[in-house]
């Protein structure tokens, strides 16, 4: 029973958060269906399919100001999550900001609406400013997305505050603050 009621509770977040996005442009870039494709930043390549209520998107954090970019048409970044661990679909199990010295980190980005080609791109910077790593994939999104970065460090991650700037064609649009303790 409590599998149906997150199964449930994660159709029912999905859904509010495509139709919000959509009642902030114009019609035409609500999605019409809630099906997701997600790349793993693993390099394979391999899209995995997901149906409306099997990513957890209920544990969403307030997304950063979204600069408008006029070419980007009806695309846009839904919700960016933090997490130690992704499901099968590709997207973050628990949205988290505190992640212990040995974690490996995932990011979900979760977008919507089409576009003809883009490359969305996570640069992870450590406390200093100091870019960890960063890695660029290249979309062709027709439909809602979810597209996984990671980073891991065998050695621990030195405690502190650390960033995730999610960007769209090498223009920085969403930020996401974490910390290892």
């Amino acid at each position: 029973m409590k599998a149906n009621s997150m199964l449930l509770l994660r159709s029912l977040t999905l859904g509010a958060c495509l139709l919000a996005l959509g009642a902030c442009g114009p019609e035409s870039a609500a999605p019409s269906a809630a099906t997701a494709t997600a790349a793993a930043d693993s390099g394979s390549g391999t899209p995995a399919t997901v149906t409306e209520g099997e990513g957890d998107v209920a544990a969403a954090t307030e997304p950063g100001a979204q600069l408008p970019i006029e070419d980007l048409g009806e695309f846009r970044i839904v919700s960016v999550l933090l997490g130690k661990a992704v499901g099968s679909d590709h997207v973050v199990l628990a949205d988290s900001e505190v992640f212990a010295r040995k974690d490996s980190i995932h990011a979900s980005v979760l977008t919507t609406g089409a576009h003809q080609s883009l490359s969305l791109s996570a640069r992870w910077l450590a406390p200093d400013g100091s870019v960890i790593a960063e890695t660029v994939q290249p979309l062709v999104p027709t439909a809602a997305t979810a597209t996984t970065f990671d980073i891991s460090n065998p050695a621990g991650w030195p405690a502190g505050d650390y960033q995730l700037l999610i960007g769209i064609n090498k223009r920085t649009l969403q930020t996401r603050k974490f910390q290892v303790r």
